[in-house]
């Protein structure tokens, strides 16, 4: 283990707006702090910065997002925290004194790093959402269209669709007409706004004038470049040989379930499909940390006190991937992880950290009222899980159908045994992609609700890693390869 991950009070998991706030003040504290992230930079999905080797001439000349980005990865690296990126976490277990995480860099060997407390801040991913040709090369999530965008300055089409909903879907359209792109269509599944969301927004003004102001800001572009926004409306296939060639939408009702004769076709050789963003839980869950449902805030989300704490002594979490909240609510909830890892390290009294958290608490209240005000626009409905038919591949890794995944449902509401008997979840994502559809599969085929679907047991490697890498003495073996003998030696 190198000379400064020996002796860490704390290892922060993400480098994205809430690791990275969580990181800074637990320094300022006093504590020894490793980040660690898989990209190879910091800022996460939403201030993603170019790749290796590309640079902005002209930072001025960026968005204010970028720049904004770029000062808090500015703050966090003159913080003195030790940051490792191109390091993915692959595995957590709970030792008498802390926690064993297992490291792997950028393919090479895995290594152990012992601690006693861990921030995670994993943040998010698309909601997966599967209709007939949305593997079509030409269909593209809204993050791996900004990876594209943002990272490598490529747009991949001339004729763009973007689909999806919520702040995203006014955001990212509006981004990509300002990159260059020629978008044809924007497709709002939720609600057009009325007087009363526009006089509820308004009483939520207070303190959150930046937010309001992009948005105002991201209409305009949208009109600027003549983009048509059309609400009520969803994606019900895409169609093409060998790649996207046109796009078939139609009118929803309130649930986003379709309305029959409603279908219209528009021409595009890119689909950007953004129906907004789910937590990535998996190091939450091998950790053992206790979850709950808000379909809202992303489906299955963590359990966690005012200090980030969660069920599982010594283990913080903040961000998105507690439940989706958005950047603003990440950094703040960042701080306040920090400031409860810091109360119970004893590096501060309860006094201290509750005069350092009262600015964090108050923009959170005014966050957090903006999204009420908000919800009749942006709740997520039920209909979005029901456009499979039964061709549709749900599980890419696995190419497994929709056919197969109900068959299975009908014989059994538990999800491991979906996964086992179907395969589906058990490829290189892990069932990032397909696990929210197996599990709605699931609750309509039994009847459960969809809160009380569980998603598959957690594994260890939680992220594709090469073999080469775990086959080392250093990886910590919670007994899933190795079986004790009946006198308890190995």
């Amino acid at each position: 283990m190198p000379d400064d991950e020996q002796h860490l009070a704390l290892l922060v998991v993400g480098g994205g707006p809430a690791g990275m706030s969580a990181a800074r003040t637990a320094a300022d504290a006093g504590m020894r702090v490793l980040l660690v992230d898989e990209r190879p930079s910091l800022g996460g999905q939403i201030y993603k910065q170019p790749g290796p080797g590309t640079s902005i001439p002209d930072p001025a000349a960026a968005d204010r997002s970028t720049r904004y980005g770029r000062s808090l990865i500015a703050a966090a690296e003159a913080s003195g925290v030790r940051i490792a990126l191109r390091t993915a976490v692959v595995a957590v277990e709970p030792e008498d004194d802390g926690f064993a995480v297992v490291l792997v860099e950028d393919g090479q060997h895995a290594r152990t790093v012992r601690v006693p407390r861990l921030v995670l801040a994993p943040g998010a991913h698309d909601r997966p959402v599967a209709f007939p040709g949305w593997t079509l090369p030409g269909v593209v999530t809204a993050g791996g269209m900004q990876s594209m965008a943002k990272s490598q300055f490529v747009l991949p089409g001339r004729r763009m669709v973007f689909a999806g909903s919520g702040p995203v879907a006014l955001a990212f359209p509006s981004q990509l007409a300002h990159y260059g792109a020629h978008i044809v269509a924007a497709l709002e599944a939720g609600p057009a706004p009325r007087p009363g969301d526009v006089l509820r927004v308004g009483a939520a003004a207070w303190g959150n004038g930046v937010l309001l102001r992009d948005a105002a800001r991201y209409r305009a572009g949208l009109l600027r470049h003549r983009v048509p926004v059309r609400y009520g409306r969803i994606v019900v296939r895409a169609e093409g040989a060998g790649r996207v060639e046109q796009v078939v939408h139609a009118a929803v009702d309130r649930d986003w379930r379709v309305l029959p004769g409603t279908e219209e076709t528009v021409a595009a050789d890119v689909l950007c499909v953004g129906y907004g963003f789910v937590p990535s839980l998996e190091l939450l869950r091998l950790a053992g940390c206790e979850t709950t449902f808000d379909e809202d805030l992303g489906g299955r989300v963590v359990r966690k006190d005012e200090w980030g704490r969660t069920s599982v002594p010594g283990v913080y979490a903040a961000g998105d991937g507690t439940g989706v909240e958005g950047s603003y609510v990440a950094i703040d909830e960042g701080v306040l992880a920090a400031l409860g890892a810091a109360q119970d390290s004893q590096v501060l009294d309860r006094a201290t950290a509750d005069d350092q958290a009262r600015e964090a608490r108050r923009r959170l209240v005014r966050r957090r009222r903006l999204t009420r005000a908000t919800h009749r626009l942006f709740r997520v409905g039920p209909g979005v899980y029901d456009l499979a038919d039964d061709q549709t591949v749900v599980c890419r890794c696995e190419n497994v159908r929709q056919r197969e995944v109900v068959e299975a449902a009908a014989a059994t509401d538990d999800v491991s045994v979906v996964k086992a008997l179907t395969r589906a979840g058990m490829g290189p994502c892990q069932g990032r992609n397909c696990a929210r559809h197996v599990a709605a599969v699931i609750s309509r085929t039994s009847g459960r609700e969809l809160s009380s679907v569980d998603f598959a047991t957690p594994r260890m490697p939680v992220r594709p890693v090469p073999i080469a890498a775990m086959a080392d003495a250093a990886v910590v073996d919670p007994g899933l390869f190795v079986a004790p003998d009946p006198q308890g030696e190995r």
